[in-house]
């Protein structure tokens, strides 16, 4: 996601489905979550199971509006063997566990959050009487991220302390990808709800222990995907916390490490982009803000995201006023609308708008002078 207001921005930056007051830091607005953002947060992608020759993976929903994505976006896929093969023509109870699995996966994409809640119970259930304890262990995992998708942190961070107990019974350290993707998930909401201090904390050890990590396996990418989802997160405390240039700093390592990864056209380099523009501004360096700004839009073109590229033209408005460029703001801005129109993004239209009000009261003042 992007994020709303270049005067009061942060919060929302990189919000998996959560989008803070807008406000609360710089008028830059966060970009609409996208596929990619949601498959992480993002960062809410549970762990996977394999299942008789193929894989039950998290497919992100496509959410109408928030963060990030952030959300669900940047995350790890950690493969949990959770059946053996099975090729019996006969349904087995195996298999009725993975559909069960699959249907609530496709409720949550749907955003039908009750049905899918529903069906985990009953997934959840089916894996008790088939004693598969695996299975039981993904659920809750799903379970988990299906509470932080719908910003119910106390209760996400309470099945994910859980499923971690039963990660250690199984074997696991606190140096498993597993357990240091959750410590990520748990630092990050701990940033949402406001606890700073124990989100810094757990974001400090779970960076330590990724470092760790990546000098025995430097190219293992699902380690390195998750260092890159939890320096953006942490950028976003650093943000609300002040801290503009650390936060810069980890965004751009945040963007080397999945581009790294995903190559240089990806979603999420859109998203992280739009970071580092929010944090020059609050830096005062408003043509580095742009020139990033424009980098993010040329992503957004190649991927053919509208969505995304008209928050971004609003954004570079913004930045543009900052420069006392009155004429070039009010064309940015005015594209930025005709584009919310176009794809119907109201997200789009509100920072347009905002950034045409700006220009006027802008205008207005230098009048009254």
């Amino acid at each position: 996601m992007l994020v709303k207001n270049i005067c009061k921005f942060t919060q929302v930056m990189g919000r998996f489905r959560v989008a803070a007051n807008p406000r609360d830091y710089c008028h830059l607005a966060p970009l609409k979550r996208s596929r990619y953002h949601q498959r992480s947060e993002f960062g809410s992608r549970p762990l996977c199971a394999n299942a008789g020759g193929y894989q039950v993976a998290w497919i992100a929903p496509h959410a109408s509006g928030s963060s990030g994505g952030l959300l669900w976006a940047f995350s790890a896929a950690f493969t949990l063997n959770l059946f053996g093969g099975a090729d019996e023509k006969e349904e087995t109870p195996e298999d009725k566990l993975i559909t069960t699995i699959k249907r609530s996966i496709l409720c949550i994409q749907r955003e039908q959050y009750d049905k899918a809640e529903q069906m985990l119970h009953l997934a959840l259930r089916m894996a008790q009487d088939i004693q598969s304890k695996d299975g039981i262990t993904y659920v809750f995992d799903l379970m988990a991220n299906l509470a932080m998708e719908r910003e119910q942190f106390k209760k996400a961070e309470k099945i994910f302390t859980d499923v971690m107990k039963r990660l250690f019974a199984d074997g696991h350290t606190e140096e498993s990808p597993k357990i240091l993707h959750i410590s990520s998930k748990i630092a990050h909401m701990s940033q949402l709800q406001g606890d700073l201090e124990k989100s810094f904390q757990g974001f400090t050890w779970t960076l330590q222990q990724l470092a760790k990590l990546l000098e025995k396996m430097p190219d293992d990418k699902d380690i390195l995907e998750l260092y890159g989802l939890t320096k953006n997160w942490f950028g976003q405390l650093l943000m609300k916390q002040g801290k503009y240039l650390e936060a810069k700093n980890l965004f751009k390592e945040a963007f080397d490490t999945l581009i790294n990864v995903y190559g240089a056209v990806n979603d999420a380099s859109v998203t992280i982009l739009n970071n580092i523009s929010v944090a020059y501004v609050n830096l005062e360096k408003y043509t580095e803000a742009r020139e990033t700004l424009l980098q993010a839009m040329e992503l957004a073109k190649e991927l053919k995201d509208a969505t995304q590229e008209g928050i971004l033209q609003a954004n570079l408005g913004l930045v543009y006023l900052r420069e006392g460029l009155m004429s070039q703001a009010e064309q940015a801005c005015r594209l930025a609308w005709k584009l919310g129109k176009e794809h119907q993004n109201p997200d789009a239209i509100e920072q347009a708008e905002y950034c045409l009000d700006e220009i006027k009261s802008t205008l207005n003042g230098e009048k009254r002078q």
